[in-house]
């Protein structure tokens, strides 16, 4: 039985002059679990929002859609599109007690939801004051309450950390294996349930290019950057997860070491935190407690840890949009207040930082109010590959392009210092690389970033620094081959994959010169 079909569909958005979607022909058999992959901006979202007609966008749309099982659910990327309510008990209620169902129903499909996903603890919680990982928790949580037949899920694991990630797709998994439920998920990162679906498909350009079984894919030339890191490191096998790779890895000649690289060390101090405090009220437990660093010129610094630890709110502080009860940020040895020294603040929600209707009038009106001349706005779209969304309105960008044009609001200001709250959230592994090493350029020429992040891959890729946020506190802050090398818990797939046989690996290049291969760099 088919739960969607589709033939022929083409969609195009009103603000655009090109198709978001063309030609799409697909089926999901009803109980599937499918993978949708591709580029930032190359369809998926628009594709997962036509499925539910309460979310479908505005724009011309053509061909043949079929949704056989009329209950579908939607998690959008950002759960706070999603949320009608204030509290947590009151999001989970909002659904059964708009529907024509009786009051004593209501309260037994909430109460059976509740108790099956483990979220009583949260029920008298403000939505504002959740985590992201809560977010996305309470978010299925009032999906799944109506217990729908189609679930439909857009980039559920970018805004969560590894430990949580894993939680959460053990939990869908569950969903559509003790349920039934058709799962049709977006997702760039590979390392979750890749393995686990039934099939995938891969959109580019709007088009769908592949329609694979997860195997099969990984051995199609497009998705090679999309796959997981097992899959990448290993020239002409694919294992799929961390334990086919150390399968793979043990039963293949190898080195058991490979040099750990050198990093750069940096004089000149950017960015001082000294022993912050901070909460947001007077009897609250202490976000910060006791919170140091320091951020230097040149210098890319990465800080990972759990969801609600704090990291957004060190961000904030050290922004000065927040004021901490003790300790000092000092810019170039100086308060802001007084230092000559400029930051810029990339936030996790970054059409917060859009006024104007079009990407390329808000550059304009950013730059006017700056006193600066207004031809910079198509260079910086330029600069960032991102021309083509210049008329977009940044509503109707996919996350991973808002996340771009948001970086390039924020670097019109020219900071020397430059915060950043989950860069590459919504992006894919080439747009992510690509932003990594545009921010490298950005240090080699004196600027210092500061990211939070709970992409490993990326900071383990090319930050200089790293650091574990826990406990109120910045903790192993040192340079980040000696982080991954030695890290646990937080570590990346190929860390997974070659601990204790491959000494310092922590990339898939690292394995690939272990194993004698070419570095995939």
């Amino acid at each position: 039985m088919e739960a969607v079909h589709i033939k022929a569909l083409n969609f195009c958005y009103n603000s655009a002059s090109s198709p978001a979607l063309t030609d799409i022909t697909l089926s999901v058999g009803a109980g599937e679990l499918v993978m949708l992959m591709g580029s930032s901006g190359s369809g998926k979202t628009t594709l997962l929002r036509l499925m539910k007609s309460e979310t479908s966008p505005l724009g011309r749309l053509s061909g043949e859609m079929e949704i056989s099982q009329p209950r579908v659910g939607y998690l959008p990327q950002h759960p706070e599109d999603g949320f009608v309510s204030d509290t947590v008990r009151s999001e989970i209620l909002f659904a059964p007690e708009n529907a024509d169902i009786s009051p004593a129903e209501v309260r037994r499909l909430a109460a059976e939801t509740i108790s099956r996903f483990g979220i009583g603890r949260l029920l008298s919680r403000p939505l504002s004051s959740l985590s992201g990982g809560e977010k996305q928790l309470v978010s299925l949580c009032s999906v799944m309450v109506m217990q729908p037949e189609i679930l439909l899920l857009d980039e559920p694991f970018s805004r969560l950390d590894p430990v949580t990630a894993e939680s959460f797709a053990s939990l869908i998994l569950r969903v559509n294996r003790e349920f039934g439920t058709t799962i049709i998920i977006a997702e760039h990162s590979s390392d979750y349930l890749f393995a686990d679906c039934d099939r995938v498909l891969f959109l580019e350009n709007g088009r769908l290019a592949a329609d694979l079984a997860p195997r099969s894919a990984a051995g199609h030339p497009a998705l090679h950057d999309y796959l997981p890191a097992a899959a990448r490191c290993f020239s002409g096998h694919t294992p799929l997860t961390v334990r086919e790779g150390r399968e793979m890895l043990n039963a293949l000649p190898h080195a058991k070491e490979v040099p750990l690289e050198k990093s750069p060390v940096f004089e000149d101090v950017l960015l001082t935190a000294d022993d912050l405090r901070f909460s947001f009220s007077r009897s609250g437990e202490d976000i910060l407690d006791g919170t140091s660093l320091t951020l230097h010129k040149g210098e890319m610094l990465s800080v990972t840890g759990a969801n609600g630890c704090g990291k957004t709110t060190l961000l904030r502080v050290l922004a000065g949009l927040l004021r901490p009860y003790s300790g000092r940020v000092l810019y170039g040895g100086k308060p802001l207040k007084k230092s000559a020294v400029k930051a810029a603040m990339l936030p996790q929600e970054v059409t917060d930082l859009f006024l104007q209707p079009t990407v390329i009038e808000d550059y304009r009106y950013a730059l006017k109010a700056m006193g600066k001349p207004e031809s910079a706005a198509a260079v910086m779209l330029e600069k960032l590959g991102c021309s083509h969304l210049a008329d977009m309105h940044p509503y109707d960008l996919s996350g991973g392009e808002a996340q771009l044009c948001g970086l390039g609001r924020v670097l019109l200001c020219d900071p020397q210092i430059l915060l950043l709250d989950e860069p590459t959230k919504g992006l894919d592994p080439v747009s992510s690389a690509k932003t990594g090493r545009l921010l490298r350029t950005f240090c080699d020429e004196g600027m210092a970033v500061l990211t939070v992040t709970h992409d490993l891959d990326f900071a383990a890729e090319f930050s200089h620094t790293c650091a574990l946020f826990c406990g109120g506190r910045i903790e192993s802050l040192m340079p980040t081959p000696e982080f991954f090398a030695a890290s646990g818990f937080y570590s990346t797939a190929v860390r997974r994959i070659a601990r204790d046989m491959v000494k310092n690996a922590f990339l898939p290049k690292h394995l690939q010169a272990a194993l004698g291969g070419e570095t995939d760099d």
